[in-house]
């Protein structure tokens, strides 16, 4: 079947090298097998050699699936890259603002002056969670694609 060895080599020319061979092998192999299946069913060699060349699509279909996995692997690792975020800018907040709280009281207790510097370290954790939650919508309009 060398049509569809040179189909498998043209469709996968500009792949790296590393591993090209084995995949332009078993890409190969699995069309042949198809190719078979739809001859024993009935098909001419030339039909059946045109549906399976038709319904493989192209190089870019076959890594579609591929591209998928690594595009939600890769949200996932930055979703927990973003909660990690949100606990260390938690307890960097909490521990400023513990800071100011009791500089606040031992040194001028009759002006509560630390409300004003709390309120902005507060928004660290806010703008982290506001992060987060937007990735989290992205992934799940993703998902419902």
């Amino acid at each position: 079947m060398k049509k569809i060895e040179n189909f498998v080599k043209h469709t996968f020319k500009d792949i790296p090298k590393e591993g090209k061979a084995e995949l332009i092998k078993s890409v190969t192999q699995s069309l042949l097998e198809k190719i078979d299946d739809l001859v024993e069913d009935g098909m001419t060699l030339q039909a059946a050699i045109d549906k399976t060349v038709v319904e493989f699509g192209t190089v870019e279909d076959f890594f579609d699936v591929s591209k998928k996995a690594d595009r939600k692997a890769k949200r996932q690792k930055t979703i927990n890259h973003y909660k990690n975020d949100l606990l260390f800018s938690g307890v960097g907040s909490v521990t400023v603002v513990s800071i100011l709280v009791y500089i606040n009281l031992y040194f001028s207790p009759q002006i509560l002056w630390f409300v004003i510097p709390a309120v902005a370290v507060l928004w660290w954790p806010l703008a982290i969670l506001y992060n987060l939650l937007n990735k989290r919508e992205n992934r799940k309009e993703d998902d419902n694609e």
